[in-house]
């Protein structure tokens, strides 16, 4: 039983009750005050967590985990987190590597069958870096499609995933671009086991999940099973008036989303898992265990030429240095987001897989660094003759001198040059909801009775138009 120093660290660090600070109400009233109101208007059910300096300031669930039998989602509802698990499907890569089972550099032909000559110039570093040049399926499938899930719901899907994969032509050379490909993942599971010994399921628990105490956290099909994990849920689409003045969870537009089978060994998103374990390993990616060394972790986080570690995409989110995955399946939607030099990690779980997912991440990491935001825009659909939106129609232009302007469609439209075309959904003669941005129009009207600028705020912050003289 290795480890034991670990063992003591993460439980040390990772005592949730007594981690609930105080000394952060602001942060935890506003995230609360914030995510109670996207649930009451029925588009939020899931938790988050919210982490700061090694202290845990926020942690909460909200609507449902089983919407029929009224079963609330809490903190420690188990999730399924789809891409996330591409973190540690690359970290499994680098723990054989460490142990002398692979290199990175080897051509992956040395541990598939039945490989084809298209794929004998491909690394394993290829495969980690989304540079192999081996297509995506999703992306023929169309993720939540009938199409998709049809085929998805099989069996046998995996071992047809890379079966077609086998005979399609790359979409590049190898190394020469980045393409995203959940097949490339697929893939490096197979190499994987094959590397290890023992099925991929085996070398992930024992070697990862194990010694990192993710103890409520396994294998999608696996021989541990999930014991309250939350029901996937979509919806047909609501009509504005009942988007935006909330319509209850419990109304009915809720559907149940078959979970998928997901037959292993399949790399992409293999996982389910708790707020409280993908901490943990946000603490060990910190350097707070000797699992993954200092040396592995700065390997595992550097960006490479494009932008993306070792399952991790490194960027910037609000003007500060931001490690993130997010993850996507049918009814499932996460984000883990990690800004390292506040000491931060967000971490949010959402089963609606129609909800405001990017708006809530954006936001709250807003509250958590103490930039501005705005409460979700909340109101009711008025419906305005041509007349009453003449006024508003023109040229206008904005503070860097973009031209933007204002028209009428089927409804009003806003369009921002060489930057986007937003419909406009009317709260008031001069107030309109912006889908696109999940924020608001706001026309101020001037002595002639037209409207003499607009403020599109969204993100945050304002984007103000002013009417061509």
């Amino acid at each position: 039983m290795p480890h034991i120093s670990i063992l003591r660290a993460i439980v040390a660090s990772v005592a949730i009750a007594s981690q609930l600070q105080s000394q952060s109400p602001d942060i935890a009233a506003t995230a609360d005050r914030y995510l109670s109101t996207r649930a009451e208007m029925g588009n939020f059910s899931g938790a988050v967590l919210i982490a700061k300096g090694g202290n845990i300031l926020f942690r909460k669930g909200y609507g449902f985990a089983d919407v029929e039998k009224r079963i609330p989602y809490t903190a420690d509802t188990q999730h399924e987190v789809a891409s996330i698990s591409k973190m540690f499907t690359a970290m499994a890569a680098l723990k054989l590597r460490n142990e002398g089972k692979l290199k990175l550099d080897d051509p992956i032909c040395k541990y598939l069958d039945k490989c084809p000559d298209a794929w004998k110039p491909i690394t394993i570093s290829h495969l980690i870096h989304h540079t192999s040049g081996i297509p995506d399926y999703e992306e023929k499938l169309e993720i939540g499609s009938e199409k998709y899930m049809a085929f998805m719901t099989r069996p046998d899907a995996s071992r047809l995933i890379l079966d077609s994969a086998r005979t399609q032509p790359l979409d590049f050379k190898p190394g020469e671009k980045f393409h995203y490909s959940n097949t490339a993942y697929n893939v490096l599971s197979e190499v994987i086991q094959r590397a290890a010994g023992m099925s991929f399921e085996d070398y992930v628990t024992r070697t990862l999940l194990v010694p990192a105490r993710m103890t409520h956290s396994g294998v999608i099909g696996g021989k541990t099973k999930p014991v309250n994990l939350a029901n996937g849920y979509t919806h047909n689409g609501l009509p504005w008036d009942k988007m935006l003045s909330g319509v209850a969870l419990t109304d009915g537009h809720l559907v149940r989303v078959a979970n998928l089978p997901l037959t292993q060994p399949v790399g992409d998103g293999w996982m389910y898992s708790t707020l409280d374990d993908l901490y943990r390993w946000s603490i060990i990616m910190d350097g707070g265990t000797n699992l993954v060394s200092k040396a592995e972790i700065a390997e595992v986080l550097a960006p490479g030429e494009f932008g993306y570690g070792f399952g991790w995409i490194v960027d910037k989110g609000l003007g500060h240095n931001r490690y993130r995955h997010t993850g996507a399946l049918p009814g499932y939607i996460s984000d883990f987001i990690k800004f390292p030099d506040d000491s931060v990690t967000i971490i949010v779980f959402s089963n609606m897989d129609r909800g405001r997912m990017s708006s809530v991440v954006r936001d709250l990491s807003a509250i958590t660094l103490g930039t501005s935001f705005d409460m979700p825009v909340r109101g009711t659909v008025v419906t305005l003759t041509k007349e009453q939106m003449e006024p508003l129609v023109g040229e206008y232009t904005m503070k860097d001198g973009t031209p933007f302007s204002v028209r009428i469609e089927d409804m009003l439209v806003a369009q921002l040059k060489d930057r986007y075309t937003a419909g406009l959904i009317p709260l008031s003669a001069t107030e309109f909801y912006m889908p696109l941005g999940d924020g608001r129009a706001i026309f101020t009207i001037d002595a002639s009775g037209k409207a003499s600028q607009v403020n599109m705020r969204y993100g945050g912050e304002d984007h103000i138009a002013t009417r061509n003289p």
